[in-house]
This record gives C-alpha cells, sequence and structure tokens, in this order.
C-alpha cells in the first residue's frame, strides 16, 4: 500500500522540480499538475480502510473542484473579447 504514495511523492517532487525550473509561480498551475498526479496515482491506493477512503476521497473531490475552478477561470479569460 505504501507504493502508490511514494509514486505519488515522486511524481509530485519531480513536477515541483519542472515548474520551479521553468519559472511558473502562479497556485492555478500548481494545483492543476497536483491534481492531475494525484487523480493518476489514487486508483492505485486502493481498496483502504473506511476512515483513510472517506479522507482520501475528501482530499481528491477538493482538489478536483480546484481544478475546475482554476480551469473556468482560464477558460472564461481566453473568451473574453
Amino acid at each position: 500500500m505504501r507504493t502508490p504514495y511514494m509514486a505519488l511523492l515522486a511524481l509530485s517532487g519531480v513536477a515541483a522540480a519542472f515548474l520551479v525550473h521553468l519559472g511558473v509561480h502562479t497556485i492555478d498551475i500548481v494545483v492543476s499538475v497536483y491534481t492531475l498526479i494525484y487523480w493518476a496515482t489514487a486508483p492505485f491506493a486502493r481498496p483502504l480502510p473506511k476512515p483513510v477512503g472517506y479522507i482520501h476521497t475528501a482530499i481528491g473531490m477538493v482538489l478536483l473542484a480546484a481544478f475546475s475552478y482554476f480551469a473556468a477561470l482560464r477558460i472564461a479569460a481566453l473568451l473574453r473579447p
């Protein structure tokens, strides 16, 4: 069960280093990349005990809501005349 979490940690570290290398400092891009990494590694951490599973699902939903919000802001900025 530790392997998916180690993959999440490693991918997050690589993504953070790459974003720093690119000079990205906006929170929306960082949250979006972390959300995609989280959702890519989350299926491999299943099944979880009930209390941990609820927390894991809640974190995923909060990250998905933040990703949706930032994506909507970017799309709205593109659609403005």
